[in-house]
C-alpha cells in the first residue's frame, strides 16, 4: 500500500498565500500578519510543520488537529531589526493533504531606523554592484 494511502488526507484552503506589508518601519518593531485557513476536507487536518526560509521570519500555528470545515491561523511574524530594504520570505506549510506542502509568502519593504537605535549596516537585499552608504553615529 502507498504511504500517501496509509494516511487519512484532507485538504487545506488559504485566504490567501501572499501578504504585503507594504511600506513598514523598523522602529515600529517586529511585523505579524495573519493567514486563516479552512479545511475543507472530510478528516481532520494538522500541520506537521511550518518551516520559514530564514531565521528572520517566525510562523506559529496550531499543533491540534483541525476538524473537517473548521477555520484556524497561522501568524507569521517578520524581525524588522537590522533588515532594512526589500524583503521577500516564504513559509512552506507542511500537513496531511496532498500535496503535502502549502507555500505562504510575506512580502514588503522595512525603512530603516534613522533615531540612532539601529547601529549595525546591513549588507543584505543590496544589489550587485550598488553602492549603498549609511552614517552610524554613536
Amino acid at each position: 500500500m502507498p504511504m500517501q494511502a496509509a494516511r487519512k488526507l484532507t485538504k487545506i484552503s488559504f485566504d490567501k498565500l501572499t501578504y504585503d506589508f507594504g511600506t513598514i518601519y523598523e522602529k515600529d518593531g517586529n511585523a505579524t500578519c495573519t493567514f486563516r485557513f479552512v479545511n475543507e476536507g472530510k478528516t481532520p487536518l494538522v500541520i506537521l510543520r511550518a518551516q520559514a526560509s530564514c531565521g528572520c521570519t517566525v510562523p506559529s500555528y496550531p499543533e491540534y488537529p483541525i476538524a473537517p470545515g473548521d477555520t484556524a491561523e497561522m501568524k507569521v511574524e517578520y524581525r524588522t531589526r537590522h533588515r532594512p530594504g526589500e524583503f521577500s520570505k516564504y513559509i512552506f506549510v507542511y500537513s496531511n493533504t496532498k500535496p503535502d506542502r502549502t507555500t505562504l509568502q510575506i512580502k514588503g519593504v522595512v525603512i530603516p531606523d534613522n533615531g540612532g537605535n539601529s547601529t549595525k549596516p546591513s549588507t543584505r537585499n543590496y544589489r550587485s554592484g550598488e553602492l549603498r552608504t549609511r552614517t552610524v553615529s554613536e
